[in-house]
């Protein structure tokens, strides 16, 4: 595509353009083909910031390693990063084989990798020692808060410190889990208000999830955190969606960029000047 839009006279809401700090959003690679990467790249490209490649048993005991660096230097060469999924790290934790992990995620040529806790317990001490061995390879780390089946909400205070020493360790991105979103959504509480405050919005990304009520999840986040909110676990067929709600031009969020010409004199339209 080419530089501008077709409509540029129509004055779009703020947006921050790539490299971004807030308003990322983080689109998931659902087993892609190359043809695919750039399919979506051509329509969406310049609303992606992250590509999550989270096709776990692909990943790991599918996809040879040439294919994975073909894949990731195509993202990297359109300005995209890109991560895993949480879910391959737990498996080399189980494993005990995080080091050997970090520089084959490194060797296939991810930006960033995913380390998280939420199928596994993952004491304090083995994930700082795994965000560092990420660190000194020169990875970015998003570190997942909370569990993918909770029993209970997240402790606000709990998700700050740790939070807190994520940061310190040198994590992107802290990573909050959709179904501690939605027990928030549900049960109200100001946890995640809480978190945001402390550790800062550009130091926090939100997962939407792949489930039905993503985009009620979207609505919430944008409401409560505002347009710029970072969103991540996107389906690229929705990210457009995505882009559409921060603009408030989506039925997903009521269309509430028209919500400023209530009540106001609009200008007329002339009739046209020829017979």
């Amino acid at each position: 595509m080419g530089d501008g839009n077709a409509f540029d006279f129509l004055e779009r809401p703020p947006r921050t353009k790539k490299p971004r700090k807030l308003g990322i959003t983080c689109v998931t690679d659902r087993s892609f083909s190359l043809l695919q990467c750039e399919q979506i790249v051509e329509t969406a490209g310049d609303i992606i910031d992250h590509m999550k490649i989270h096709d776990h048993v692909g990943v790991m005991w599918r996809w040879d390693l040439e294919w994975l660096q073909k894949k990731n230097a195509y993202y990297a060469s359109q300005g995209i990063d890109t991560t895993t999924g949480g879910i391959p790290f737990e498996i080399a934790f189980a494993k005990g084989l995080v080091p050997e992990f970090m520089d084959r995620i490194k060797e296939a040529g991810f930006s960033s990798v995913e380390v998280s806790g939420d199928s596994l317990d993952l004491p304090q001490s083995d994930r700082t020692a795994s965000i560092r061995h990420a660190v000194e390879r020169g990875l970015g780390v998003f570190a997942e808060l909370g569990r993918k089946f909770p029993d209970q909400p997240l402790d606000p205070q709990e998700g700050i410190d740790m939070g807190r020493q994520d940061l310190e360790d040198g994590v992107h991105l802290v990573v909050m889990e959709a179904s501690e979103i939605k027990i928030v959504m549900r049960d109200g509480g100001d946890a995640l208000h809480r978190i945001t405050e402390e550790l800062g919005p550009e130091n926090l990304i939100f997962e939407v999830g792949i489930n039905d009520d993503w985009m009620e999840i979207g609505k919430w986040l944008i409401r409560e955190f505002g347009p710029d909110v970072n969103i991540e676990s996107v389906y690229s067929e929705n990210a457009y969606i995505i882009e559409a709600m921060r603009h408030g031009l989506s039925r997903g969020i009521d269309y509430e960029y028209f919500h400023q010409f209530e009540g106001k004199n609009l200008p007329m339209v002339e009739m046209p000047s020829g017979k």
